[in-house]
């Protein structure tokens, strides 16, 4: 196992395409994290634009459109071993293929979590360099906050991880990183929530307070916010598509 973990790590360190979507997203952030309090002083300058540290690392991204270099970045990642042949070649020196699959998740943890820093780094400089950052709040519940937006990507992923490796479609899990990032399915978990109140009579529900998509947005340890929601939903996601993925790859005959 560790053999194939050093393999993924390997593959995910000398790819071009992990680097240059991760400087996409550290420019892009970092210029609109500096761009909106300057924009904002000068057609509002009334009104004072400030944002705390906490706050910032609590949500790196800047917009959730971010996300896609980095759902899109894990999804070639993980299916580059299929067009270059990789897995056909080690497949057979493997006494358990579903070990591989493992290996590529944990070290989709690390691509994820290289991601997370650069966004959070590049939000925090961008804020700085524009005079709106305030160094206030509590930062080790912003932490923690960062590090659950990183567990609940790595539900999310374990969805694409699961159409990329398991059902071997990239076109498929591409669609769905897009979806995901893009926050597409807010109107179906609100149209379907709606629904449930209706024919359940429930004065309060919502379908997104339980999936992983929906709570990256949402779920905040320092107003104790959709904690244990965000833990359940990430654990259970990992557990159930992390193993459809690992039975499906050993079934599969290796292309």
């Amino acid at each position: 196992m560790l053999n194939l973990m050093k393999m993924e790590w390997y593959k995910l360190r000398t790819g071009k395409l992990f680097y240059l979507l991760m400087l996409v997203v550290f420019v892009v952030n970092g210029l609109i994290a500096l761009l909106v309090p300057i924009v904002s002083r000068l057609f509002m300058p009334e009104i004072a634009v400030s944002d705390t540290m906490a706050s910032v690392l609590t949500s790196p991204f800047t917009v959730g459109l971010l996300l896609i270099p980095v759902f899109i970045s894990a999804i070639s990642f993980l299916y580059s071993d299929f067009t270059g042949g990789f897995v056909k070649t080690i497949a057979g020196q493997v006494g358990n293929r579903g070990k591989m699959v493992i290996a590529k998740f944990v070290v989709l943890g690390i691509h994820n979590l290289f991601f997370f820093a650069a966004a959070a780094l590049s939000n925090v400089a961008g804020k700085a360099i524009a005079g709106s950052l305030v160094l206030e709040g509590d930062i080790v519940a912003a932490l923690m906050s960062l590090l659950m937006k990183w567990l609940l990507s790595m539900a999310v992923c374990s969805i694409i991880l699961f159409f990329a490796v398991g059902i071997r479609n990239k076109t498929i899990a591409s669609i769905f990183a897009v979806v995901f990032a893009t926050g597409a399915f807010s109107l179906l978990y609100m149209g379907i929530s709606t629904a449930v109140m209706n024919i359940f009579k429930i004065s309060d529900f919502s379908l997104g307070d339980y999936l992983p998509d929906s709570l990256m947005n949402s779920v905040n340890v320092a107003e104790n916010t959709l904690v244990v929601n965000g833990i359940a939903v990430a654990v259970i996601f990992i557990g159930v598509f992390v193993t459809l993925t690992y039975i499906t790859f050993k079934k599969r005959d290796v292309k």
